[in-house]
C-alpha cells in the first residue's frame, strides 16, 4: 500500500508549492515515478491533466486572497507565475467568469478544491489480471509524437487510409496493438497505431512507422466494453485496486491496447490492455 502515500505525499508537495515552481526531481523522489509518468498516472486517476489541475488550483488560491486580504492585483499574479496583470486578469475571468476586481468586489468565483486519491481497494470491482513476460516484437504502423491521448483513435484513421487491416495483418499474425511509449512530455503522449509484425524491413518499404518493444513483464487486464470508455476503466482498475493491493507500480516500458476483431462500440466488445509492471 505504500503506492497510496506516495502519491499522496506527492500532492501534498504539490499543493505546497502553489505559489513557487514545481521542482520535477522532487516529484520523481516523492512519487517513484518521473515526471512525466506522474503526470500521466494523475490524468488516468483523477480525469483532468496535471498542468490544468495546476492551473484551476492557482486561481482558486488567487481569488481567496483577493477576497480575503488587501494584497495588489499585480503581487498575486506574479505570486501564481503570471508575468502581467493583464495575463492574470484574461486567466481569472476565463476561469471565474469574472475579473479579478469583481471578485474583489463581491462577485463569486469557482473553488476547486485540492485532489485527494483515495487509492483504495472497493468491494464489488473486479476484473481478470494475468501476468506474464512478453519477448521483445516490434510494432508497425503510424506513429505520432507529443499528442494528446484524445488523439489516438485519430492515429488508427490515418493508419487505416494508408493500407487495409488485411495488408497490415499480413505483416505478422494479424494482433492489432496501441502503443505508448517513451514518455517524456508530461501533458502528451508518444502513440503507435499498429500491428505486431514479422517481417520489418517490408513493413518500412511500405512507409509504415516500425517501433522495436522490449521484453518486459506485463500485468494484462481483460477488458469488456465500449472503447475508449473500457481502457479507461482498466486503467483505473489497475491504479486503485491492483497495483496497491498487490505492491506493483508501472515500471516505465511501453504499455499497449491489444484489440481482438469486432464491434469497438458494442458493451460486449473484449479486448486487453497490457501494463509493463516492476515491484514497488
Amino acid at each position: 500500500m505504500k503506492m497510496i502515500q506516495f502519491f499522496n505525499e506527492t500532492i501534498n508537495y504539490i499543493e505546497s508549492v502553489l505559489d513557487s515552481e514545481i521542482d520535477e526531481d522532487k516529484i520523481a523522489r516523492l512519487s517513484t515515478y518521473s515526471y512525466p509518468m506522474f503526470s500521466r498516472l494523475f490524468s488516468i486517476l483523477t480525469g483532468t491533466t496535471l498542468s490544468e489541475y495546476l492551473r484551476s488550483r492557482r486561481l482558486t488560491e488567487a481569488a481567496i486572497i483577493l477576497r480575503d486580504t488587501d494584497e495588489k492585483i499585480i503581487d498575486i499574479a506574479m505570486k501564481y507565475g503570471y508575468e502581467s496583470s493583464d495575463s492574470f486578469g484574461t486567466a481569472f475571468k476565463n476561469f471565474h467568469g469574472f475579473t479579478p476586481s469583481e471578485v474583489r468586489n463581491g462577485k463569486p468565483f469557482k473553488l476547486v478544491s485540492r485532489v485527494q486519491l483515495a487509492l483504495s481497494v472497493r468491494g464489488g470491482r473486479s476484473m481478470n489480471v494475468t501476468i506474464k513476460k512478453k519477448k521483445a516484437f516490434t510494432v508497425a504502423g503510424v506513429n505520432e509524437q507529443n499528442i494528446d491521448s484524445s488523439l489516438c483513435p485519430a492515429v488508427w484513421n490515418k493508419l487505416y487510409k494508408k493500407y487495409s487491416h488485411n495488408e497490415l495483418a499480413s505483416l505478422g499474425k494479424g494482433q492489432s496493438v496501441g502503443v505508448c511509449h517513451d514518455v517524456k512530455n508530461p501533458a502528451t503522449i508518444n502513440y503507435m497505431a499498429g500491428y505486431i509484425v514479422d517481417d520489418p524491413y517490408k513493413a518500412k518499404i511500405m512507409g509504415l512507422d516500425v517501433l522495436e518493444v522490449e521484453e518486459a513483464e506485463y500485468a494484462i487486464i481483460e477488458l469488456t466494453g465500449r472503447v475508449p470508455e473500457c481502457i479507461h476503466n482498466g486503467w483505473k482498475y489497475a491504479m486503485e485496486v491492483f497495483f496497491p493491493e498487490h505492491g506493483y507500480v508501472h515500471s516505465g516500458k511501453p504499455d499497449f491496447e491489444y484489440y481482438f476483431e469486432g464491434d469497438m462500440k458494442s458493451k460486449d466488445y473484449k479486448m486487453e490492455l497490457w501494463i509493463p509492471i516492476t515491484k514497488a
